[in-house]
This record gives structure tokens, C-alpha cells and sequence, in this order.
């Protein structure tokens, strides 16, 4: 990560960077914005409606810590346990 911090004058509106050789041929990022710019706080968000969410209650979490998902299973239809007929 490269950054720096300056205080631009008139005769300097314009930042030349250099770029390091290993980043030649990726997507760089370029952000330019004044240190003193107030900051939005964050919001929680709401539903349309104007109600809150609610926190979950802790007896129904549960560890997800050693869940693998299986794309191929959950996407194989003959394994499936609702039969159904598209016709």
C-alpha cells in the first residue's frame, strides 16, 4: 500500500505518482479527498415500514464454524426432498 499525506498549494494541484514495478499491469485504486471532510455516521438501518430490527435471540445461533457447503449437492435435483413436475 502506498500513501502520503500533503498540504497542496496552488502551484502543486497536480500529485505525479510513482508506481512500484510489481503493481505494472494490475487495478490500482486512487482516492483524493480533504482530511478535515466531515464524516456521514453510520445509520442502523431500518425496514421501510419504520420498524427496527431485533437482535436474534442467543438460543437460536448456532456454530457454523465447520459447515462446508456443497454446491453440487444442494444444486442435484434427483437428490431432492420436494418432488415436483415442471409440466
Amino acid at each position: 500500500m502506498y500513501r502520503t499525506v500533503f498540504t497542496p498549494t496552488e502551484a502543486d494541484n497536480i500529485i505525479p505518482v510513482s508506481i512500484p514495478r510489481e503493481w505494472y499491469g494490475r487495478n490500482i485504486e486512487v482516492i483524493v479527498f480533504p482530511l478535515d471532510m466531515p464524516q456521514i455516521p453510520l445509520q442502523k438501518t431500518a425496514r421501510k415500514d419504520g420498524r427496527k430490527f431485533k437482535a436474534i435471540p442467543s438460543k437460536y445461533l448456532f456454530d457454523t464454524k465447520n459447515f462446508k457447503f456443497n454446491r453440487d449437492e444442494a444444486n442435484d435435483c434427483t437428490r431432492s426432498r420436494l418432488s415436483y413436475s415442471l409440466f
